[in-house]
């Protein structure tokens, strides 16, 4: 008995005649019984035979048809003939610097490119290589990637300013340099703040709000850190350095011993202007 995955597989052939006596009575008979079978083979020999109507059918000329069979023909006979074996003698290259020219010229090509690609890359690494990126730039970027997606506990949940200075109180004790930040602004929100490490040290994290956009700003005790890797603007006539990671752009500044890092996916003239604005140092 013939199943319908066997019957579906010769479907092609059973239409175009090309099944033995008993593979073409077999597969008959099961279209006969399967109705399922049955619309499948309906639906490509209608098909079949709209394809046969539309199409057009050109007689090819017979001069066209001698034409090819006679290229065909020389063809054959030029590839059956064997090809003679050609003896080149022996170049004889030169030492020293006039041989270097009787290379070949992918060689030669090769070899004055080299050294000039060699060069080029040093010298893009060394000098034209893009700047504004560093581990702190990551480190501030992938903590506010946290804070985005809701990936971060924050120690305190507060609008009140009071509230979070009260929660660096030990942190202002034990690191002078930390100043806890206040929103005078009225486009910057606080949201909460935590304890957190930045650059191997101990830092004040401090999530807002603004814009429609969250941004984070940590402190830590920065004096001696290096930032002259970074891309500089100046401000308003304040200095700030940036850079950008993940889609997030991150600007630093210094206030005394403070280093402050502001993060969100704001353009950072707008964080800028935030930083200039908005946030106020406070001192205990």
């Amino acid at each position: 008995m013939t199943t319908c995955n066997e019957a579906i597989e010769q479907l092609h052939e059973f239409l175009d005649n090309e099944l033995d006596d008993g593979n073409h009575s077999t597969v008959k008979q099961h279209i006969e019984m399967c109705h399922k079978c049955c619309e499948k083979f309906e639906f490509e020999q209608n098909l079949k035979k709209i394809i046969k109507d539309k199409t057009i059918l050109h007689k090819i000329p017979q001069p066209l048809l001698q034409s090819i069979a006679s290229q065909l023909a020389d063809l054959k006979e030029e590839r059956s003939q064997p090809e003679p074996i050609v003896l080149e003698p022996k170049a004889k290259y030169q030492t020293g610097i006039f041989g270097f020219f009787t290379l070949r010229p992918a060689f030669v090509t090769m070899a004055i490119l080299l050294p000039i690609t060699i060069t080029c890359l040093a010298d893009y690494l060394v000098f034209l290589r893009p700047t504004g990126f560093s581990p702190n730039i990551q480190v501030a970027a992938e903590r506010h990637d946290s804070f985005v997606n809701d990936n971060m506990h924050l120690d305190l949940v507060s609008s009140d300013r009071n509230e979070i200075r009260r929660h660096f109180k030990n942190l202002q004790r034990s690191n002078l340099a930390i100043n806890v930040p206040e929103c005078n602004g009225s486009e910057t929100k606080l949201l909460g703040c935590k304890n957190s490490s930045f650059a191997g040290r101990r830092s004040a994290y401090v999530g807002l709000s603004g814009n429609h956009n969250k941004i984070s700003l940590e402190m830590v005790n920065g004096s001696d850190m290096n930032l002259n890797k970074l891309n500089r603007e100046i401000f308003k006539g304040k200095s700030y350095h940036f850079g950008r990671y993940k889609g997030y752009n991150v600007v630093l500044w210094r206030q005394g011993k403070t280093l402050y890092s502001m993060t969100s996916t704001m353009n950072r003239r707008d964080l800028m202007r935030v930083a200039s604005e908005s946030i106020r140092s406070y001192d205990k």
